[in-house]
């Protein structure tokens, strides 16, 4: 549809709104009022038509990165959780570690009298999680 809106149709459309307002239209004048407000929406939705498809297709863009982004924030809950097992896991193993090695110093020093030489082993209590491990 290729309606033009000009001044001259305005007026109209103004005039017969006035007169609707008044109460003083007659049923030609309703169905020309009809008309006109048909094709001034006619032409409203034809000269829009292109931005809200731009609108659409924007907002059906930003409903995908939304979605990806949940998406991403999920296996980073999920990476987060297997992290902190990890360190927890890490600290059992070296609790264990420091246990087997104690159990050895007291073993050797029980046996020969003597602590174990070539001890090298550190064992900071106030930061378990980093300690390194030299053997």
């Amino acid at each position: 549809m290729n309606i033009v809106w000009n001044d001259k149709k305005q007026a109209r459309l103004d005039a017969l709104r006035a007169a609707e307002l008044a109460g003083t239209l007659d049923e030609a004048s309703k169905a020309e009022l009809t008309a006109l407000i048909e094709s001034l929406e006619a032409e409203e939705r034809e000269r829009l038509a292109p931005a809200l498809a731009q609108m659409q297709a924007e907002q059906a863009a930003l409903r995908q990165q939304v979605q990806e982004s949940e998406a991403a924030n999920e296996q980073l809950v999920i990476l987060a959780a297997q992290q902190e097992q990890l360190l927890a896991d890490a600290r059992r193993l070296l609790r264990d570690l420091q246990r087997r090695h104690q159990a050895i110093q007291e073993a050797y020093h029980h046996l020969t009298g003597e602590p174990l030489k070539g001890d090298h082993w550190p064992v900071p209590e106030a930061s378990p999680d980093l300690m390194l491990l030299h053997p």
